[in-house]
């Protein structure tokens, strides 16, 4: 049986969608009366159990493992296995080494660490680091070459803390779990190792990967943040409240009274250029989308093309990213505290392939507002809009992998998704009460009818001589004269 459709991108195609029929029917076969069996999507690995229809479903959303051509899990016998099974094992890459994959990494972050210091800044050389970014560099790398103990050449220091850390993340472990086995761990290493003793060193290894977080200090009454031109304020000008908590005058750090987390968002863009996993897919909505007039993607929007016309310029370059901005509201706890609230605000970069832009692995959380912000979320979204403004304006010097050039990345937002709620905190239009209508705003027509407020405007989208305008006493008791909002 031909299992090549594994390795296709794209999950939609015919192909893909017959294979899975085909592997669903195997397993069925294989496993007579099992109602649940385990699922080969890359996201389950062949470790849970699903229903067979959840399994068709998984693989449909996640891409089945692109090493798993031979379905020995399921009831198929190595020894059986057809010639061409056999033929597409030999065709599969093999498992990389791990110091040679954080090596990848290293190589993804740094992609000029090595380059002549005396280059000109031409768009076919790149541009070197600072020297602080090379002493980063040099320190990654030190840590890249360094056995994790005397004769260890399966791991080196940074590989180690690079696996440890991803288990951690996928799992889903606890900073105070992770110290415990991290303690465990280096108990079992021969007493020369190198491995860090807890959470706080080993993400100090890894702070020089970049894509860290910044941590923005705000007032107490969420009236201004203290940034940029109020940073060195101790106390609010608007209210006059305390910048920092009342402690003791013998603590040294002064502990403020609330803190936004910040992920800047241009080295996260810079970043999909420069991995070698990304900077081809970049292009990809202009370079190998199918444009025949199948939605399969926003670039097959009407909204992508019409902003295509009115900022031509901006749509020359196709890997100027076009952007997706989300937030709501949710609670960290249940029903334990119904008064908290968290808002994480995430952006999504639509350059990728369909099955890649909508990835958890793209999706970029640039602010969390770790409590109900009310009416001044605008106050929160200053960095990731001042950003975004000199994203659109001068853009950032970013190297591509994919050619070995630098370009001038710039990037727009197209939209943001939100539920309806989220949508009057993030544009300021409230909705609800008498003007709850964004489309209509001032010029609604509501009233107070059967204990709520009704809006009454409706009408105004009717042809101009349709006979329900000239009828008064069915609605509200006038005639509707008025067009619809343009």
């Amino acid at each position: 049986m031909d299992r090549r459709w594994i390795q296709n991108p794209n999950r939609c195609a015919d192909e893909y969608l017959d294979g899975i029929e085909d592997f669903i029917e195997f397993a069925r076969r294989h496993n007579p009366g099992a109602t649940r069996i385990r699922c080969p999507c890359r996201r389950c690995n062949n470790t849970l159990w699903e229903t067979i229809e959840n399994v068709g479903f998984h693989l449909v959303r996640n891409g089945m493992i692109e090493t798993y051509s031979i379905w020995n899990i399921h009831g198929e016998q190595l020894e059986h296995a057809s010639s061409s099974n056999a033929t597409r094992v030999d065709n599969v890459q093999p498992i990389v080494d791990a110091n040679d994959q954080v090596m990848d990494i290293i190589q993804d972050v740094f992609p000029f660490a090595s380059t002549n210091m005396n280059q000109e800044k031409q768009d076919d050389v790149p541009t070197p680091i600072d020297s602080a970014e090379f002493e980063q560099y040099e320190k990654l790398l030190k840590n890249a070459n360094q056995e994790l103990y005397s004769g260890c050449e399966s791991f080196s220091v940074l590989t180690a803390i690079v696996e440890l850390m991803h288990g951690k993340i996928k799992y889903r472990m606890s900073n105070l779990c992770f110290d415990y086995f991290l303690g465990v761990f280096k108990r079992m290493l021969p007493t020369d190792n190198c491995l860090p003793k807890d959470h706080k060193q080993a993400q100090k290894v890894l702070n020089g990967l970049g894509l860290g977080y910044e941590k923005i200090h705000a007032c107490k009454n969420n009236c201004m943040l203290f940034y940029k031109e109020h940073e060195s304020l101790d106390t609010c000008p608007i209210c006059n409240k305390s910048r920092f908590k009342m402690t003791s005058q013998n603590r040294t750090t002064k502990i403020p009274q609330k803190v936004m987390g910040y992920l800047p968002l241009k080295p996260r863009l810079q970043r999909l250029y420069m991995s070698t996993h990304t900077a081809t897919d970049m292009r990809w909505h202009k370079e190998k989308r199918v444009d025949d007039d199948v939605m399969r993607h926003p670039a097959d929007g009407e909204a992508w093309k019409e902003f295509d016309r009115t900022f031509p310029e901006f749509a020359a370059d196709p890997r100027n990213v076009k952007l997706g901005l989300a937030t709501d509201r949710f609670n960290l706890y249940g029903v334990l505290n119904q008064h908290h609230s968290t808002w994480p605000i995430f952006v999504f970069p639509y350059n990728l392939p369909p099955w890649k832009c909508m990835k958890k692995e793209y999706m970029m959380m640039t602010v969390l507002i770790t409590e109900d912000p009310g009416r001044s979320i605008d106050v929160y979204l200053r960095p990731l809009v001042d950003e975004l403004k000199d994203l659109w304006t001068n853009g950032v010097r970013t190297y591509d992998k994919s050619t070995g050039k630098m370009f001038t990345l710039r990037a727009a937002v197209m939209w943001t998704v939100n539920d309806f709620p989220a949508y009057a905190m993030v544009s300021g239009w409230s909705t609800k009460g008498y003007m709850a209508c964004p489309v209509c705003k001032k010029d609604v027509t509501s009233g107070w009818h059967a204990g709520k407020v009704c809006y009454l405007s409706h009408r105004r989208w009717l042809p101009w001589d349709h006979e329900w305008r000239e009828k008064d006493k069915e609605f509200d008791g006038n005639t509707e004269r008025r067009l619809g909002p343009a």
